[in-house]
């Protein structure tokens, strides 16, 4: 499975994340899914939820009704949802799937996490082991990608072409 992510749906789950650093962020992901790929064009954080240093807590009738709003006004489906692991006291953030996490992932969708830790050199963005990994203003990013088909979780491999140019976009080419 292959998670395409669109430059809205990037710069949205940056955005969320870095805002609420140090706890967690959570929201959903909207775009449109075939059998090999899962294309998520929107990243939208949920204000209401329960962030915590090491959690994040949904209402889950909230999530339901925004969930029904989205299908009855929008052409986007909910392929999915996303939350943040940050980077707590001397342990660093990664992107694996916690027991907590797993236990409330839904088949056939797609689960983002976003590992946000703190870096002291930038470093260029690129794939690594499937996963999505770069630096923004200080803050060092992985994004990794799940999908659960027949009650099994797998990891997703992400693509996200805008990720891959956006340092060449910051760092000015020396003339020769």
């Amino acid at each position: 499975m292959e998670v395409y992510l669109s430059e809205n749906a990037f710069v949205g789950l940056l955005v969320s994340t870095i805002e609420v650093y140090r706890r967690e962020c959570f929201g959903i992901l909207l775009g449109h899914s075939t059998s090999e790929r899962v294309f998520v064009e929107f990243a939208v954080p949920y204000q209401t939820a329960n962030r915590k240093y090491r959690e994040v807590h949904m209402d889950w009738k909230r999530s339901q009704r925004v969930e029904d709003a989205v299908r009855s006004t929008t052409r986007w489906e909910c392929v999915g949802d996303y939350h943040s692991h940050s980077k707590y006291g001397l342990n660093r953030a990664t992107t694996e799937l916690s027991k907590e996490d797993e236990k409330y992932f839904t088949d056939g969708t797609v689960g983002i996490v976003v590992a946000i830790n703190d870096i002291r050199k930038p470093r260029p963005w690129g794939y690594v082991k499937g996963t999505l990994s770069g630096a923004v203003n200080g803050y060092s990013i992985r994004v990794g990608a799940y999908y659960k088909s027949n009650d099994h979780i797998e990891k997703a491999h992400i693509i996200c072409p805008y990720a891959i140019g956006f340092m060449e976009k910051q760092v000015p080419v020396r003339e020769r």
